[in-house]
């Protein structure tokens, strides 16, 4: 009998165990997180982006609460007053409720034990990490994209995760890495530096777009550009650490992009077309960014 009751012990256990796993976050449901809760599922960001949105928010408070209302699926902030708090959000007001504008938040997957994955916004949380005044004590809406919960061990999990895109296991240089060699936390000392994938983002709107309505826009879309770059492009050439030098280089990054055709495979297993590529550099669009966002990345890196 009594092993009898220790097998029937086991099996509810498991069950318990089962149906735990799905009663967390489902698909589609926003929960709120800390910056210091969300585990990255990739080594590398363009620290140039971060430059850029922590110089602008130095200079205009104002534009560090758009950002976290955007990013939490609010439109932009109301007018702030000094003394809106990022940590204390009964400090300042959002356009809309959390959740309003989905596409706009970033996004989670559920992994074992309730952890966070993050699988898009390693960027602006590790901006936010940095922030004055904000850090990893800092509360976020998220959406969550799918619940791995269930996995019954972290290479099950982690195999999910590689079939769904859902990981970036690439160095800054391209080389490949293994799950167990990703950071545990967002933040300019965890993550590192790829400067392609932040030459790809001052270029978005001007060489590719995010994928319009109907379309497929993938985690990690800049990722498959900036390694698609990574062979045809010297870096070697431009001197980034000068404003005339960094344009040249976002113009030779833009020429390259568009010329694949738009039917032409670019990075896993993705078209040009699948990738928001464009079929001509927007040269206008590229000339506001190297004048109103080139001055604030050079402006940082001189300063700090």
């Amino acid at each position: 009998m009594r092993i009898q009751s220790c097998a029937l012990a086991l099996l509810l256990a498991l069950i318990c165990s089962h149906v735990q796993a799905f009663t967390g976050p489902k698909p589609g449901d926003i929960v709120e997180v800390s910056l210091e809760q969300v585990h990255p599922t990739q080594t590398v960001i363009g620290f140039d982006q971060v430059y850029y949105k922590l110089e602008s928010f130095a200079k205009d408070r104002q534009k560090l609460f758009d950002e976290i209302c955007e990013s939490n699926g609010q439109k932009k902030a109301r007018a702030i007053s000094s003394g809106a708090d990022p940590l204390k959000p009964e400090t300042f007001a959002c356009k809309d409720q959390p959740g309003a504008q989905l596409q706009e938040m970033k996004s989670v997957v559920v992994g074992p034990d309730g952890q966070f994955y993050l699988t898009d916004g390693h960027h602006t949380f590790s901006t936010l990490w940095e922030q004055p005044g904000a850090g990893p004590q800092m509360k976020m809406n998220v959406r969550v994209t799918d619940n791995f919960s269930d996995s019954p061990d972290m290479a099950t999990f982690w195999n999910r995760m590689q079939q769904a895109h859902k990981v970036w296991l690439k160095d800054g240089n391209g080389q490949s890495i293994s799950p167990d060699q990703l950071p545990a936390h967002v933040g300019l000392q965890s993550m590192h530096n790829d400067i392609l994938r932040s030459l790809v983002y001052f270029v978005r709107g001007a060489a590719y777009d995010k994928p319009k309505s109907g379309d497929v826009s993938p985690e990690f879309l800049e990722f498959y550009w900036a390694d698609w770059l990574r062979g045809q492009l010297d870096l070697a050439d431009f001197n980034l650490s000068e404003r005339s030098g960094y344009h040249r280089a976002l113009q030779a990054a833009s020429d390259l992009m568009v010329k694949p055709p738009l039917s032409k495979p670019v990075g896993g297993g993705m078209t040009a077309k699948q990738l928001g590529g464009l079929k001509s550099v927007k040269r206008k669009v590229l000339t506001t960014t190297v004048d109103e966002k080139l001055p604030l990345v050079i402006e940082y890196k001189s300063t700090h």
